[in-house]
């Protein structure tokens, strides 16, 4: 038996990392606020693309599992387009939005990597 077998398996990982991964973006997106506008609503744009794109990854390998019915593109397609309307979104605002703090946005885009950190430390 794995690892993350015994401790709960893989969906109780990824809800973990999920769970965590929301704590810690309204905390830092709070935290942005804090120190100005600018960099609050900076965070939030960059930390909603990397969430959103994780949910996305998170239903698209659901669907990817052997056992279940093959994926239908009426399922996985809005998923997809989710996703790009939200880099398409991150795109416009890094081309055309003076304001943007690019310090914010780098935590912002980085609220996933670090709540999968704390995974590798459970062995």
């Amino acid at each position: 038996m794995t690892e993350a077998r015994e401790d709960g398996g893989a969906d109780a990982m990824v809800l973990r990392v999920r769970r965590r991964a929301l704590v810690l973006a309204v905390l830092a997106i709070a935290g942005a606020f804090v120190a100005g506008w600018r960099s609050g609503v900076s965070l939030t744009i960059c930390a909603a693309v990397v969430i959103l794109s994780f949910l996305v990854l998170e239903k698209l390998t659901d669907r990817l599992v052997p056992r279940q019915k093959k994926p239908r593109w009426r399922v996985l397609l809005p998923l997809l387009l989710v996703t790009v309307a939200s880099f398409v979104l991150l795109g416009a605002v890094l081309w055309r939005w003076k304001g943007f703090d690019p310090v914010a946005g780098a935590f912002g885009l980085s609220v996933v990597v670090l709540s999968v950190v704390p995974e590798a430390w459970r062995r």
